[in-house]
């Protein structure tokens, strides 16, 4: 479970690639995939600062405010953000590289502009300021319906054919996922992820009338794993990040690592191509790996035992704009008895867009993450010694408009307006300590991270 260090990033992307962008605007679902037939998106709604006038009241960005949590000397740093940022971030137009107009506005086909680039500046660099190297992600880093092009533009190729379809995914692959990294590197950040259903196409993988989209996402799953761990899980020479890894379907996407001498990570793939279908559920040989892993965490006497996989283990969590994916069996099953048995403290999921926990089982379940292109970017910041955990949830209140929009490969868009013009505030927060028994005690909480009964 030796910990890599973050490879340098390629410093040109894929010259003949260009890309899309994010995720629905107000109702639909952040995870509702459209099928191709759905008319595009209205491109002139009008222009706003004030986020209430598009956004519905009562989610992340309205919880109050609660106190700081306490500082922990000497201890070991790390944010959890996951979902960030569920939407296909990159300059198209750099490099020299061929541009194209997107024929529903005229306009040249990017995927950000300058109030994005300010904005995540501005969010990463908070994150950073927090005296830690070392940022989870539990999934959902892209929008990632790649494959496709509704806009007729040609920017990643042709998508007539399956080939053709898989080929534009890779290219487009090349572009989001090294920008991605690099935003988060430029800051000096290291990032651990796990993949989400954005990674492998977003869901559903299954359609009551037949989708030459739905069949192709469904077929190429595993191609689709592959090209996320060859682009965000390997070092700059190709080389897998991590060497203490499952065999099986998750040999590339599931992964130990020891953050910390106190801190063990364990991230796992929770997609299972199954019965022609793609289920939320752990393979065989993924789920002997973690029980291995676990085994040897006691034997170490490692004071913190992490999961991180996108999925809730429960439907009782909040949610904001999600289809609200949540894990086969939960709480009844062989996973989650695994984790049970093996010691798990802390398992952190994404998904929700929105913050819950729950303590069951001597395990406490932080769901959490938001929406970055909704003005309603979160993360959560860690902080662990031998004995003690604390965590505590900071939320951002963005602006955005809808005037215009990024492109995107689908027929969705996300705003063309983004700003984060504040500070975050701390809107959960939570005292955890190790009893003497081995078992994990919550001294104190408040806010969104108060375990729920």
């Amino acid at each position: 479970m030796t910990r890599r260090p973050l490879g340098p990033l390629l410093a040109v992307l894929v010259a003949s690639a260009i890309g899309c962008t994010a995720v629905t605007p107000s109702s639909p679902s952040a995870s509702a995939t459209p099928d191709g037939d759905l008319p595009a998106p209205s491109l002139s709604a009008p222009a706003t600062s004030t986020p209430a006038a598009v956004l519905p009241r009562g989610g992340p960005r309205d919880r109050p405010v609660v106190p700081a949590a306490p500082e922990l000397a000497g201890a070991y740093r790390f944010i959890s953000t996951p979902d960030f940022l569920n939407q296909d971030v990159a300059d198209l137009t750099a490099g020299g590289r061929r541009t194209f107009v997107d024929d529903r506005t005229g306009e040249v086909a990017n995927s950000t502009n300058d109030e994005y680039d300010a904005a995540l500046d501005h969010v990463i660099g908070e994150m950073a300021s927090h005296g830690t190297d070392d940022v989870l992600v539990a999934g959902d880093l892209v929008e990632g319906r790649w494959g496709r092009d509704d806009a007729h533009t040609g920017v990643f190729g042709p998508v007539r054919t399956e080939a053709q379809r898989l080929r534009a995914w890779r290219r487009a692959a090349a572009v989001y996922y090294p920008a991605w990294r690099a935003r988060f590197a430029d800051h000096g950040l290291t990032t651990y992820t796990a993949v989400g259903d954005h990674e492998i196409g977003d869901d559903p993988w299954r359609s009551p009338r037949r989708s030459r989209w739905i069949d192709f996402k469904r077929r190429h799953v595993p191609q689709f794993k592959e090209i996320y761990a060859e682009q965000v899980l390997t070092d700059a020479d190709g080389r897998p990040r991590f060497t203490d890894r499952p065999r099986g379907p998750a040999h590339d996407t599931a992964y130990a690592v020891r953050l910390d001498a106190d801190v063990l990570l364990v991230t796992i793939d929770v997609f299972e191509r199954r019965g022609g279908d793609v289920h939320m559920s752990v393979d065989a040989a993924q789920l002997r790996w973690l029980r291995g892993v676990l085994r040897q965490a006691r034997k170490d006497d490692v004071p913190w035992v992490m999961v991180q996989g996108h999925v809730p283990m429960t439907g009782d969590v909040r949610t904001r704009n999600s289809s609200h994916l949540v894990y086969e069996q939960g709480l009844r099953s062989p996973l989650w008895r695994a984790m049970v048995e093996g010691g798990v403290d802390v398992y952190l999921s994404g998904e929700v867009h929105d913050q819950t926990v729950h303590q069951r089982d001597g395990i406490l379940e932080v769901s959490h993450g938001s929406l970055f292109y909704r003005g309603e970017s979160s993360y959560v910041v860690g902080q662990a010694t031998s004995r003690r955990l604390v965590l505590e949830n900071h939320q951002f209140r963005g602006e955005i408009g809808f005037d215009d929009r990024l492109w995107t490969t689908s027929r969705q868009g996300a705003p063309g307006h983004i700003s984060y013009p504040g500070a975050s505030v701390v809107t959960g927060t939570l005292a955890a300590t190790r009893t003497r028994s081995g078992g994990l005690r919550v001294d104190d909480a408040a806010g969104v991270l108060r375990p729920r009964p």
